[in-house]
C-alpha cells in the first residue's frame, strides 16, 4: 500500500475517531467521516465495506497504537521496572490521546464489543499483557493469581487515574502516581519471593 492510501485511511481513522467522540457511533454518519477527513464517501468503502467494519478497524488501530508506545522498552529491563513503565506509559498515552481512551471505553461498553469477542481474537494487545503477566508468575515474581484479576488491578487502576485526572479530580503529580503503581506492585508481588 502507497503512502498516499495510508494517508487516506489514517485520515479515515482519526475522523472517524474524533467525530464518534463528538457524537457517538450512531451521531456520526459516514457522509460526515467523509467530509471531514477530505475523502469522498467512496473512498472510505473502499477500505471498509461498512461502519461496523470501519469501527472495528478502528478500535484495531487504537489499540495497536496504543501498544506500541507502551510496548517501547528494552527486553532487558528488569521485571519490576517493565511493570512500572507499561503501567507510567498507558497512564501517560491515554492523557495525551484522550480521543483514544475515550474511545476505547465507549467501545468496550458497545454493542461492537461483542463483534470482537465473537471473532475469538487476541483484543490486539491481550496477548502482550497475558505473556508478560506469565512471565512475572512462571518467575516467580508475580502472585499466582488469573490473567484478569492481574488485568484488573494493573489496567482498571490506570484507566480510572486517567479518569481521575481527565475530570479533574486530581492533577497528575508524579508522586500520586508513583505511590499508586508501587501500592499496585506490592499488592500482586509474590511475598514469598
Amino acid at each position: 500500500m502507497n503512502v498516499q492510501l495510508l494517508n487516506k485511511k489514517e485520515a479515515i481513522f482519526e475522523s472517524t475517531l474524533k467525530l464518534i467522540n463528538e457524537y457517538g457511533f450512531h451521531g456520526t454518519p459516514m457522509s460526515q467521516i467523509a467530509a471531514h477527513a477530505n475523502v469522498a464517501t467512496g473512498t472510505i468503502y473502499h477500505y471498509f465495506s461498512s461502519k461496523d467494519e470501519l469501527i472495528l478497524e478502528l478500535f484495531k488501530y487504537c489499540r495497536e497504537k496504543t501498544n506500541e508506545h507502551i510496548f517501547d522498552f528494552k527486553e532487558d529491563l528488569p521485571y519490576k521496572e517493565r511493570f512500572f513503565y507499561i503501567w507510567n506509559r498507558l497512564v501517560d498515552y491515554y492523557i495525551a490521546h484522550k480521543e483514544t481512551f475515550w474511545f476505547i471505553e465507549q467501545f468496550y461498553s458497545s454493542p461492537y464489543y461483542e463483534l470482537i469477542k465473537q471473532k475469538k481474537t487476541t483484543y490486539y494487545g491481550v496477548d502482550k499483557m497475558h505473556l508478560f503477566f506469565e512471565e512475572g508468575i512462571k518467575s516467580g515474581i508475580l502472585r499466582n493469581v488469573s490473567f484478569y484479576t492481574l488485568i484488573s488491578i494493573y489496567i482498571g487502576s490506570a484507566t480510572s487515574h486517567v479518569k481521575m485526572v481527565t475530570y479533574g479530580f486530581c492533577k497528575m503529580q508524579a508522586k500520586g502516581r508513583a505511590e499508586l503503581i508501587e501500592i499496585i506492585w506490592n499488592g500482586v508481588k509474590n511475598q514469598y519471593q
